[in-house]
């Protein structure tokens, strides 16, 4: 499978994903996002913020990758975000299919689910292993306090928010060396 997911319901917590929720829209509203993007995706490396949630969240994905990977290896170039969007500012998804490149290093990219207030199949990303034209399709999450590691050359886009309240997500880029 492409997509692993990796459960850390009996350490992450729903006061941890309102924490990091809360961090998230403070960074938003201080106007610290990109706006040439997908609307409201934080600008900062949430994984170099001091809070103590982010260790949390940066530790359980290092953990999901070197499980996914089936032993530990040394890593760089980690960076993590988010994104805040509900149905008035989610673009059309056409144009939303992307991937991570790491020029040349090998990566993986993960997704952590905070908040989805619309849970259907279709709400968390979709995934085109063969490419966006291809068919293979598939839509993964969001579970909650779970992480979803793949490959970052991946594509892959955000899934459908039909909702007013919006959605919140933690994705990771991280290279590393085999």
């Amino acid at each position: 499978m492409i997509v692993k997911s990796y459960d850390y319901s009996s350490l992450i917590t729903d006061s941890d994903e309102e924490d990091a929720c809360h961090i998230i829209k403070g960074i938003i509203n201080s106007g610290n996002y990109f706006t040439n993007s997908p609307p409201y995706q934080t600008k900062e490396n949430l994984f170099a913020r001091q809070e103590t949630v982010w260790l949390k969240y940066r530790m359980t994905f290092l953990t999901s990758v070197f499980l996914y990977l089936g032993n530990e290896h040394r890593v760089a170039n980690m960076q993590a975000w988010s994104f805040m969007t509900n149905k008035e500012s989610q673009p059309n998804r056409d144009v939303l299919w992307h991937h991570h490149d790491k020029h040349g290093m090998k990566g993986l990219s993960g997704i952590l689910y905070l908040h989805v207030p619309d849970i259907t199949a279709e709400s968390g990303t979709e995934i085109a292993p063969n490419g966006p034209e291809r068919d293979g399709k598939f839509f993964v999450g969001p579970n909650k306090h779970t992480w979803n590691i793949y490959p970052s050359e991946t594509w892959h886009r955000p899934g459908i928010n039909s909702s007013d309240d919006y959605r919140y997500i933690i994705a990771v880029d991280v290279g590393y060396y085999e």
